[in-house]
């Protein structure tokens, strides 16, 4: 097996973790609203059946839709938590100059 090959997969599988670490956090913020809580978790899963349907030979739909939703489930989680932060931390200057 070439090593390109083994990195590929070794890069794939990390940005996988990546984006369910993600997925878990957005979870997790009990303050948004369900949609926005769930919506980089179903972007996750319709990224993962369109990876599964390369299996059984929907190779056009792989190659289209697979990569796209995996990057928009990323970059959705790191937008939520980004905020997330934001948030909080208007929180923290506003309970300083309260005190």
């Amino acid at each position: 097996m070439p090593l390109a090959l083994i990195l590929t997969a070794l890069f794939a599988l990390a940005f996988l973790v990546f984006n369910i670490v993600l997925c878990l956090r957005v979870w997790w913020m009990i303050e948004l609203p369900l949609w926005r809580r769930a919506l980089p978790t179903v972007l996750l899963c319709l990224a993962v059946a369109a990876n599964i349907s390369h299996a059984w030979g929907v190779t056009a739909v792989a190659g289209a839709i697979a990569f796209p939703l995996n990057a928009a489930t990323a970059l959705l989680g790191m937008y939520e938590l980004h905020r997330q932060r934001d948030r909080q931390a208007a929180a923290g200057a506003q309970a300083e100059l309260s005190s």
